[in-house]
């Protein structure tokens, strides 16, 4: 059974993290657009009772009443973990939402998952590939790291008591999640697209440029000692004992196997702009 003509329902799975939360507000901008949030908790006080809530977990209970009356899908849920689990859960999302004749579902992939050997990036392969398997029209949508994650990788570090060393060398192409989230409304509005151009910023930034603007930036005190990826590489830095996907991940950042190779949507907030935004925001 599908929504009404006047009222098209799109289920977003993963609706409580940092990306979910900006996709419900962007669908909830579109006219004639309901969004129905799917999430493993019941649901909390903070969240208006007026938003459909389906309580479920996607590897283990029935998807049924989350599907009911659902036009499409945004697949946003990840464990962060193995990714096992995010495969389990995906299979039997795709086939609920096949049985339910949901038109459209639009999946959330990572840019360079077939290129670089990180064991999580090999769950979103084959996610993809469980995709593209399914009868029920897809788009894969396949995003670069968000600003909120690259600066962690330099915020983390920047807060120890004792001068801590980056991998300067790195490259991303990060992205403003809500340039994101919008971006992925457009598409589940919109006519399945399989393998959609990927989604990245507006600019390439080594990690050794992005602690730089975001030291300038947040005016916070931190030392951060700059090394190339060669000088840590497994034999000249005595690292024998990393884990064997360690050095062709890293090398893979490095090289830009994370950024756009082919078709891409490009965003406009720069990193230094997404700082800037966000201390303004906390200031109001």
């Amino acid at each position: 059974m599908h929504a009404s003509t006047s009222t098209r329902r799109i289920l977003v799975t993963g609706a409580t993290g940092t990306l979910g939360r900006h996709v419900i507000a962007a669908l909830e901008d579109q006219p004639g657009v309901g969004a129905r949030i799917l999430s493993r908790r019941e649901r909390p006080a903070v969240i208006a009772t007026g938003r459909e809530w389906v309580r479920a977990d996607l590897a283990t209970d029935s998807l049924d009443a989350a599907l009911e009356d659902v036009d499409g899908v945004i697949h946003l849920a990840s464990d962060k973990g193995s990714g096992e689990a995010d495969v389990i859960g995906t299979r039997r999302l795709l086939a609920a939402a096949e049985g339910a004749g949901a038109r459209h579902v639009v999946v959330i992939s990572i840019i360079g998952c077939d290129r670089i050997p990180l064991p999580f990036y090999a769950s979103k392969v084959r996610i993809e590939a469980l995709t593209r398997a399914s009868a029920i029209p897809w788009t894969i949508a396949r995003v670069a790291q968000f600003h909120s994650f690259v600066e962690r990788l330099v915020a983390a570090p920047a807060a120890l008591p004792i001068p801590a060393p980056i991998v300067a060398d790195l490259r991303f192409q990060p992205v403003d999640e809500r340039e994101v989230a919008d971006r992925l409304v457009e598409i589940a509005l919109g006519t399945p697209l399989g393998d959609a151009p990927e989604i990245a910023g507006p600019e390439v930034l080594t990690l050794g440029e992005i602690a730089t603007t975001w030291l300038a930036e947040s005016g916070r005190p931190g030392t951060l000692v700059p090394v190339a990826l060669d000088t840590i590489a497994p034999g000249s830095a005595g690292l024998p004992t990393i884990a064997p996907w360690v050095p062709g991940t890293l090398e893979g950042y490095r090289s830009g196997a994370n950024t756009p190779h082919g078709d891409r949507t490009l965003g406009h907030v720069r990193f230094v702009d997404w700082l800037r935004q966000r201390r303004a925001a906390g200031s109001a």
